[in-house]
């Protein structure tokens, strides 16, 4: 017999009613995705919206927890309005949660997937957030006395799913971790200064050759030289200034991405200019390429060579050496003087800037002062003929390759292979391997990722590990030209001297971050990250 005591049936809901409104939830976050990995995009390029919008969501409620709150409200308001609704709006309701509930389960999955790939626990609170939308539908479904068991037992382990994903970000969400340690404030890594900046755009002229096998870039986007240049005001007329180059990853052009790399730069002197290359070429009859210790057969390679080759006479016309090409006055009468160069580069870009670099000293640049930054480095080409030589290096030469200890994307080889050319090849002292370390102690946790040099990602762990050795570079290049040999080398004992290169301050309860670990030439044994490279740099020798 019936309980007396149970609600009246609302009107019943088909189950295909019901899986239709979770399947278009799921819909929402998975189609995309799909559509892009059927287009061929690789499955970093497909999943990146994804990743994108959980950095986003996380660095807000790191900042506003209490929106957590707010949507846990919100939850509860619409199981509250469910049983309160008229039978109508009671299905529509209940198809908007299941619907809600599809949506943000795909979201999780999708968080927990990207999370094994490429978070490595960077996030605490976006997939908190996602799991909130479980909590309708679980509520709803297992207090209708109305269904069946197996019905009731679905939604609990709905809402076990919900508990599950939230209950770790508790502590995070309450603030009863330690914070990690604070940006600097001044020296290296705070504020870009002592100068404002400013930017403007120039491009250069794209082979043909090479613009016929663009595949998803257009010739302006990747012909695009982005210029930031230092605010003078008091400095004499004929002031000689450094200049860096930026090169981009794979995929990621824009910029943008790169904006706290080129004004950290710029406001200490230097007139720094970001490159877009060409990232997607397709090469008829391309094979499988050999890949390894930082060396490729990519005929790509030489098509980007060739790009660069117009990126230098681009730059040359219209920017180096002379004041006439400086109508608008962007520099109070300073002078461009690649004698001094920076040459920074992020996973393919450090593959990119290797081999700039060998083009840059045939051209006669970099003659007094030469500073390398490879970050994240990706692979050059194994043709000698592509990627040079770098024995005509400036005695006064420093170079930086830093790894990232939870890189998924790049082998730790590659940056091995670039530090040995640069120490064996180029017979340079002053070479320094790192890797910048994942500390978890508290939160956020400090998660060294690929993608630690791209604007996006900025937070304290790259203040600390990146941004306080691109000041200190940037610093040690612009002193260097200007003679200025007690700033030069109070910059270069902050890149050098482990005492003050490798701490990364405290965690509020006192605990020291966890250091950079430097490996000393030849690289190859010191560490376990470095553990069988020589093995890959033996394929090329």
């Amino acid at each position: 017999m019936q309980d007396a005591t149970l609600k009246p049936s609302r009107g019943a809901l088909t189950p295909w009613a019901l899986a239709g409104a979770a399947l278009a939830g799921m819909a929402i976050e998975l189609v995309p995705i799909g559509v892009r990995l059927v287009n061929g995009e690789p499955p970093a390029d497909a999943f990146w919206p994804s990743a994108l919008r959980a950095l986003w969501l996380d660095f807000l409620l790191r900042e506003q927890a209490a929106w957590l709150v707010v949507g846990m409200a919100l939850a509860l308001i619409l199981v509250v309005g469910e049983r309160k609704a008229t039978t109508h709006l009671n299905n529509a309701v209940r198809l908007f949660s299941i619907a809600l509930a599809g949506w943000c389960l795909a979201l999780v999955g999708t968080h927990y997937l990207l999370n094994w790939a490429f978070y490595r626990g960077a996030f605490l609170l976006a997939h908190a957030a996602m799991a909130i939308g479980l909590i309708p539908t679980s509520a709803i479904w297992s207090l209708d006395r109305e269904k069946s068991r197996s019905v009731r037992t679905a939604a609990g382990a709905l809402g076990l799913v919900a508990l599950m994903v939230i209950t770790p970000a508790l502590p995070a969400a309450l603030e009863l971790l330690p914070t990690p340690p604070p940006s600097p404030t001044q020296g290296y890594g705070a504020t870009p200064g002592p100068f404002l900046t400013q930017t403007t755009t120039l491009s250069y002229d794209m082979p043909d050759h090479v613009a016929d096998l663009l595949v998803e870039e257009s010739v302006e986007e990747v012909t695009l030289l982005t210029v930031t240049w230092p605010v003078y005001t008091v400095e004499p007329p004929g002031l000689r200034v450094p200049l860096g180059l930026i090169f981009h990853g794979y995929g990621a052009p824009s910029p943008s991405d790169y904006t706290d790399w080129t004004e950290h730069l710029a406001a200490k002197g230097m007139v720094v200019v970001h490159v877009t290359y060409p990232s997607y070429l397709d090469v008829p009859g391309q094979e499988e390429p050999i890949v390894s210790g930082g060396r490729s057969d990519h005929p790509q390679h030489a098509l980007r060579m060739d790009a660069m080759s117009s990126m230098f006479t681009a730059l040359d016309a219209d920017l180096l050496l002379s004041n006439e090409t400086d109508p608008e006055g962007w520099l109070m009468g300073a002078v461009v003087d690649p004698s001094a160069l920076y040459l920074g580069g992020h996973s393919l870009g450090a593959g990119m800037a290797m081999m700039v670099a060998a083009s840059a000293l045939e051209r006669g640049w970099a003659t007094e002062a030469l500073a390398v930054d490879l970050e994240q480095p990706y692979t050059h080409a194994s043709d000698p003929e592509v990627y040079g030589s770098l024995v005509n290096r400036p005695e006064a030469t420093l170079v930086h390759v830093a790894l990232s200890e939870d890189d998924t994307s790049v082998d730790p080889c590659h940056g091995v292979a670039h530090a040995m050319r640069w120490t064996s090849e180029a017979n340079v002292e002053d070479v320094v391997l790192l890797q910048i370390p994942s500390d978890r102690h508290g939160f956020p946790p400090l998660i060294a990722s690929h993608y630690l040099a791209s604007t996006p990602v900025h937070d304290t762990l790259a203040d600390h590990g990146f941004y306080r050795r691109v000041d200190a570079h940037a610093e040690w290049l612009v002193s260097t030209q200007r003679g200025d040999t007690t700033t030069a080398g109070f910059a270069a004992a902050h890149l050098l001297d482990h005492e003050l290169l490798t701490p990364m301050g405290e965690w509020s309860d006192g605990t020291p971050a966890a250091p950079l670990e430097v490996v000393e030439a030849p690289y190859t044994e010191g560490a376990e990250w470095v553990d069988g490279c020589q093995d890959q740099v033996d394929v090329w020798l």
